[in-house]
């Protein structure tokens, strides 16, 4: 059969009368297309038809268009060499054709060439299933060069354009959700193969797939409760196997196909965990974590009112459990609907009272929930606005446990009140709106009074409330019966003043019983252990005193305060420090507690010296170093290396890094014993210390020289004795035998609690961590070592603790070196994870995450501190982007911001925190959002935190259309207000 098939010669007429039969039926039909005014003229084109019925080979078709009547068709006879008669090429040939006829190029028939396909290509049902997630599906390797698309990459931040929010659709993901059931170890098959399935049959097996995903989920879910059940049954007992079941029942929830509404499935999910919580608790009545749940359950399903009822009814047949106290004066405090200053402070006496009676017979236990309730209730106070109840019950109880005298916490300082007065003039007629006006008379006021006066002055002033008799916090007054707990009562004292733990350690916050309180920050001053920590090489950095100073001129401050200016400040920071010796005083001078305290303060000292580090005022420099060197004098004080130590390290802080060097050098020179020949454990821990604070010093990146590395080499191979010759060997071989003895005793689980003092063996492996990193410039084996002695630690949380702080800060040291944060992040991760409130490992956190992009970091830990630690994050990114310019990366990282915020709010971790609502507020006001934000924000934190004045101060600038209910809801709850609107009014008069 040839390629171009033709009628025979016999086939003509009946070719002519089916044309003529097709010609009359075409005509008919065509009539209506004709228009009697114009008639177009059709060009006739010949088609040559290659289909025909005939099989014969010697002619073709030529159909003309059937538009216009065209003439009959004609049979053209054709070679067999495919040439065309000569009367057609006449006829046919158009005028183009003849005039480019010489240009015409003749062409090979290759016809004969071509195979025939074997199969034809049906192409339309052919699928693979993908049955184990293979990624190469979606990549687009198999396209061609030109089909590829092409990416341009660019150097700079991730920016932001802003677009048109589409209606939420749920999204269409690409491999079924239950990834389960998937068989990873089976072949693939990757041949395409044919099939003939249809559109039901392709509808049918979805429905199938739908069902059995169901019902693989259902069945994976029903298998696990049975497991739970079974072990239950045999071991009721089990706390943390109920813990498991409880929370395994939000897994449940997030995994349900149908999951409806949200507010109506977490209540349902809460009532189903609170059902397994009742009847764990009926197995194990004497679990404290099951009884926290199920309070913290109960609160999340009932009222404020009915809650409170339902905890005071198993208060008064359990009148000794704390964690019921604790449920019932927070759901009380944290109401807005009963929240009343008397009413709180009523039940803080009579929980005390009720300790008080219960717990004689276990001393250590009465004293750790006395001190801790105690505590509550001085906070409560302080963000109350009560700084004077607030300070007389510390002082009652500091005169009752610590052996003092009422002169020893005489306040020295004098505040002028016609200066005051003159202020308040100043700021009255100066024309600004009454929300204003308020809030800066009433910032003055509370700045500048703190403590309770005498009848005398009250005539005088005319604040009754500034009055405090003894007898009016006698209930809050409670003897400890234990020497030990000494510390934690001064502790305490000075947290109450808003002096921050320096360092902030998981360990000490959990042995103070901070964890259980994730409402005691209310103000900047706690926010200080994340900008300067106190631990490691990199402490602090630029950025984040920037933003602390930003922060500061917003007034996120309540009471006085002693960090920025004010009339009041001097004083203060002086009463902070008479409170500071009163108490050290009072331990003898051989008790650890009296060093702890001293070197809190000198700590203390040394942060506001870093914090005003440009301050040109060098009347605060010299003070502060006489006042050092005053102290370095006492008879008690010259020969303890701890203060040396640390009055080198404030050297450090006020700019003289030389001398800095030059008092630690000194000291390490001045002892008789080398560090290898000391015998008792005290002399060791001390000098080690002295050690580790040079290198770190000689290892400061702003500070580096080339010559700090043999300086460092030198102070290494002073702790031993011997020739000067194999010196060095001789202290590298024994930092190797001690860290080697290390890791072959067993570590005690029993922990020193010896608050803000250096540990030992934590120093002695980082010195030796150190001295191998500078030895060599790689990280590999010191870290290498410092892992060792993380798993070798394991028993002894407070030392693990510390080391992790030594590996990080090494890591971080290194990262800065090698502008790479992957290993110090995956190790700073690890840590947190152990110990979250850990400030430093936070503080490091901050500053990787400031310099990271936003879809490279997750906030997946709860907490007040680490929610505060992302909040400051993106701030100092702000500040960053905005400084270099890229306004769309910086508007990214302030939504991305909102976002947190808007999260925290709803998070029940940090929602009762009235900072983290504060700085939600500032951000509200630096970006312009209070019109918008304003107002819910503010009955949100309300809502939440109506016992924090400081949230009411900040309402008014975020809200101050609404400054009359702010300042009723004041007077409602009772808490402190310096001038009331009345006063106001007439002071403005």
């Amino acid at each position: 059969m040839s390629l171009f098939p033709a009628y025979s010669s016999n086939s003509n007429n009946e070719a002519k009368s089916l044309d003529k039969a097709q010609k009359s039926s075409d005509e008919v039909s065509n009539l209506w297309l004709e228009n009697s005014s114009f008639v177009a003229p059709v060009v006739q084109t010949p088609v040559i038809d290659l289909w025909s019925d005939s099989s014969s080979d010697e002619s073709v078709k030529i159909i003309f268009n059937d538009s216009a009547p065209s003439p009959k068709s004609e049979v053209i006879p054709i070679d067999l060499d495919g040439s065309i008669s000569s009367d057609y090429n006449r006829s046919s040939t158009s005028r183009r054709e003849r005039k480019h006829k010489k240009r015409k190029k003749k062409t090979r028939d290759r016809s004969s060439h071509r195979q025939k396909e074997k199969y034809a290509k049906i192409l339309e049902n052919v699928y693979f299933e993908d049955t184990a997630r293979d990624k190469r599906n979606l990549t687009v390797s198999t396209l061609g060069g030109s089909d590829r698309p092409s990416y341009t990459l660019y150097s700079a931040h991730l920016g932001f354009r802003p677009f048109k929010k589409l209606l939420k659709q749920t999204p269409r993901r690409y491999h079924a959700v239950n990834i389960d059931s998937v068989r990873k170890g089976e072949k693939q098959d990757t041949r395409i193969k044919r099939s003939q399935t249809s559109d039901e049959s392709k509808q049918l097996q979805n429905e199938m797939e739908d069902f059995n995903w169901g019902v693989n989920m259902e069945e994976e879910q029903t298998k696990k409760t049975k497991e739970f059940n079974e072990g239950l049954a045999e071991n009721p007992d089990d706390v943390e196997l109920w813990m498991k079941y409880i929370n395994f029942q939000d897994v449940i929830s997030r995994f349900q196909k149908d999951r409806g509404i949200t507010d109506v499935r977490n209540t349902i999910t809460c009532q189903r965990k609170l059902a397994i919580a009742n009847k764990a608790f009926e197995k194990n009545p004497s679990s404290t974590e099951l009884l926290k749940l199920k309070l913290s359950l109960t609160a999340q399903l009932l009222p404020a009112d009915q809650f409170s009822s339902e905890v005071e009814a198993l208060v008064n047949k359990d009148s000794g459990n704390i964690v019921l106290w604790r449920a019932l004066i927070m759901a009380t405090q944290a109401s807005v609907a009963i929240c009343t200053v008397p009413k709180v402070l009523d039940l803080y006496s009579r929980c005390l009272s009720s300790l008080r009676q219960r717990l004689r017979t276990s001393p250590r236990l009465y004293d750790q929930q006395i001190l801790e309730m105690l505590y509550r209730c001085l906070t409560f106070l302080r963000q109350a606005g009560l700084w004077e109840q607030m300070w007389e019950t510390l002082r009652l109880n500091l005169t009752l446990n610590l052996n003092l005298s009422k002169d020893n916490f005489r306040f020295r300082g004098f505040i002028d009140e016609r200066k005051l007065i003159g202020m308040e003039e100043v700021i009255l007629t100066s024309r600004l709106p009454l929300n204003q006006l308020w809030l800066r008379v009433e910032s003055l006021r509370e700045s500048c009074h703190w403590i309770s006066v005498s009848s005398d002055q009250l005539e005088v002033l005319g604040d009754s409330r500034r009055f405090v008799l003894p007898e009016d916090v006698t209930d809050f007054v409670q003897p400890i019966m234990s020497r030990d707990s000494s510390l934690k009562l001064a502790v305490y004292s000075i947290l109450s003043l808003k002096v921050p733990l320096l360092p902030m350690q998981d360990f000490i916050a959990h042995d103070l019983g901070l964890t259980q309180i994730e409402w005691d920050a209310d103000s900047i001053e706690m926010l200080l252990p994340l900008v300067h920590p106190f631990v490691g090489i990199l402490a602090g950095s630029e950025e984040k005193k920037k933003v602390m100073e930003r922060i500061l001129e917003d007034q996120l401050t309540s009471g006085p305060q002693y960090l920025k200016y004010h009339p009041a400040q001097e004083p203060y920071l002086d009463f902070v420090r008479d409170t500071f010796w009163a108490i050290a005083e009072s331990f003898s001078a051989t008790q650890y507690e009296r060093t702890s305290i001293y070197v809190w303060w000198l700590r203390f000292e040394r942060l506001l010296a870093s914090l005003n580090k440009n301050d040109k005022d060098d009347h605060r420099k010299k003070k502060l170093k006489s006042m050092v060197k005053d102290f370095l004098k006492r008879d008690g004080n010259r020969n303890n290396l701890h203060f040396y130590r640390e009055y080198a390290l404030i050297e450090k802080e006020i700019g003289r890094f030389d001398s800095c060097v030059n008092i630690l050098e000194t000291t390490i020179g001045m002892q008789t014993n080398f560090l290898a020949n000391l015998s008792t454990q005290q002399e060791k821990t001390v000098l080690c210390s002295v050690f580790r604070a040079l290198f770190e010093t000689l290892l400061d990146p702003k500070t580096y020289q080339e010559n700090h590395r043999g300086r460092i080499l030198t102070a290494v191979a002073r702790m031993v004795s011997g020739p000067d010759e194999n010196r060095l060997e001789q202290a590298e071989e024994f930092l190797e035998t001690s860290v080697d003895e290390f890791l072959r005793q067993p570590v005690s689980d029993l922990i020193e609690k010896t608050y803000f003092l250096p540990s030992f063996e934590c120093d002695l492996i980082t010195c030796y961590a150190y001295f191998l990193y500078v030895k060599n410039w790689t990280i590999s084996e010191p870290i290498g070592v410092l892992e060792k002695c993380l798993k070798h630690s394991k028993a002894n949380k407070y030392l693990q603790e510390c080391l992790y702080e030594s590996t990080v800060a090494l890591l971080h040291l290194d990262s800065k070196r090698s502008k790479l944060h992957g290993i110090s992040k995956e190790t700073l991760d690890q840590a947190l994870d152990l110990y979250p409130m850990n400030c430093y490992l936070l503080s490091v956190g901050m500053e990787i995450e400031s310099e990271s992009p936003c879809w490279k970091v997750s906030h997946h830990r709860t907490g007040s501190f680490q929610a505060m630690a992302s909040c400051l994050a993106i701030h100092i990114r702000i500040e960053r982007l905005e400084s270099l310019g890229l306004q769309d990366a910086a508007v990214a990282a302030t939504n991305k911001l909102l976002s947190i915020h808007r999260r925290l709010a709803k998070d029940p971790g940090s929602q009762r925190c009235p900072l983290i609502w504060r700085l939600y507020m500032l951000f509200l006001r630096e970006r312009n959002l209070c019109e918008g934000r304003g107002e819910e924000v503010y009955h949100e934190s309300v809502a939440e935190c109506p016992w924090a004045r400081g949230i009411y101060t900040d309402a008014a600038q975020v809200a101050p259309q609404l400054l009359t209910e702010i300042q009723d809801l004041i007077r409602e709850k009772e808490l402190r207000m310096h001038v009331t609107p009345e006063e106001l009014d007439i002071l403005r008069g």
